[in-house]
């Protein structure tokens, strides 16, 4: 079925045809990466790169495939982890060898090899950081070299995620960033083979983490003064995320100060010169910016394009938020959590089959343009990337060092401040 000249739903097996056109001059780049995303709940990676390849006749050239494989390579690299994937790959350089197509597979690996090797290396890196047991205290320097830092790491995380781990990932992947226990039993949906990545976990954890750091440093801070200082340090962090367009780390700091163990500190607040107007003129900017980056996500599916570079948002113009920042420094990091929960809803309409067994291609669309938009806008943030040192000193101390949880940071509050008699009412204190 088509609508404007695009097809809007179909059984698997015709909508497999409609990835190889007759000439490789005919590929339509968004319908490919649309369908090898979220066919994936149907067919696994694997199976359909061996139908692809049976459905050449043998005396025939394999240049719409290596067409196809190009493409699939470049923005779908994980998929080649799998020694299944693998194998197809393998009997198509046999038959491309010793004709002019031998060549195009050869480049197109070794940009896949590039590809996989740096994700080992990411993997290599988190994994030294979690196993190293120097617990050393990080001393910050300032607000906004700590908040470059972040900007740096941020990007860091969300330039590893895959397209195919928003599909891949538990339903209960976002319990932690609400506070609650993350169970493991429902599984990958469709029929998928199990995960090989946890770059988009990662991502998650690390903003938990990070929301649960920032009320850790406060509250265990001596003293009202010295609170006080550790408070408006964290502020500032967060304002200049803002400034540069680090949703993502603005947005946990914000929440963390926001958090009942940190904004019930009166005394604490009382001696900043922060204020509590400051940071929801704060937070309602962050807000603003993730409806806009919703909007921009919808528009691009209704065009039908999903590369489209993500504009800057405007600065809403505030006594409280200086906008004197360099446009080079404009990063422009969504929350990850509100990007992994839009596609989550596009994923459940995917898995709905139509009465007469159809796909729903559009749904396939609507989840390519917020995965798309999300992962391809990182890909292309011109940052810089941390130095091994540096991302190594935050990341180790940020997994090994002891974060309270919520429930115990309440009790931490607490001991800062007293609870009042309405708190010892509410929290059922003695």
């Amino acid at each position: 079925m088509y609508s404007n000249g695009n097809a809007v739903s179909g059984p698997l097996d015709s909508l497999i045809d409609l990835l190889m056109p007759a000439k490789c001059d005919e590929f339509d780049k968004d319908y490919v990466f649309s369908f090898l995303l979220s066919s994936r709940l149907f067919v696994r990676p694997h199976e359909l790169l061996g139908r692809l390849l049976s459905s050449v006749p043998d005396h025939e050239p394999l240049d719409r495939l290596v067409g196809l494989l190009g493409m699939w390579t470049k923005t779908f690299p994980y998929d080649f982890r799998d020694e299944k994937i693998m194998c197809h790959v393998k009997h198509i350089v046999a038959r491309c060898a010793n004709t002019e197509l031998g060549d195009r597979v050869s480049d197109l690996l070794c940009a896949l090899l590039n590809r996989l090797t740096d994700l080992e290396h990411h993997e290599e890196e988190l994994r030294a950081c979690q196993s190293n047991t120097d617990d050393t205290d990080m001393k910050w320097t300032s607000a906004s070299q700590l908040a470059q830092l972040l900007c740096r790491i941020e990007r860091k995380l969300a330039k590893h995620v895959g397209p195919e781990e928003f599909l891949q990932c538990n339903r209960n992947v976002l319990n932690k960033q609400d506070g609650t226990s993350n169970s493991t039993q429902n599984g990958t949906p469709g029929n998928q083979d199990p995960k090989k990545t946890c770059n988009l976990e990662t991502y998650l954890d690390w903003s938990a983490r990070l929301r649960l750091l920032a009320a850790n440093e406060i509250l265990q801070c001596d003293g009202i003064t010295e609170r006080s200082r550790i408070v408006e340090m964290w502020s500032g962090v967060a304002q200049y995320c803002l400034l540069v367009g680090n949703y993502n780390s603005a947005t946990a700091i914000l929440e963390s100060l926001d958090a009942t163990p940190v904004a019930r500190l009166t005394g604490t607040w009382s001696k900043l010169s922060s204020t509590s107007q400051q940071l929801d003129c704060m937070q309602k900017h962050a807000e603003g910016c993730g409806d806009l980056w919703h909007k921009q996500t919808e528009s691009s599916a209704e065009g039908g394009t999903f590369g489209n570079k993500i504009k800057h948002p405007k600065q809403k113009s505030s006594t409280h938020i200086s906008t004197k920042v360099k446009s080079s420094d404009w990063v422009v990091i969504p929350v990850f959590a509100d990007i992994v929960r839009l596609a989550l809803i596009a994923r459940e309409d995917c898995l709905t089959k139509f009465p007469n067994g159809h796909l729903n291609v559009a749904a396939f669309d609507r989840l390519a343009a917020v995965v798309g938009a999300f992962t391809r806008h990182m890909s292309e943030v011109s940052a810089p990337l941390p130095a091994v040192g540096e991302f190594e000193s935050l990341w180790r101390h940020m997994q090994r060092c002891n974060l309270l949880n919520e429930s115990d940071l309440l009790l931490a509050s607490f001991d800062c401040e007293p609870p009042t008699a309405s708190e010892k009412l509410n929290y059922n204190i003695v």
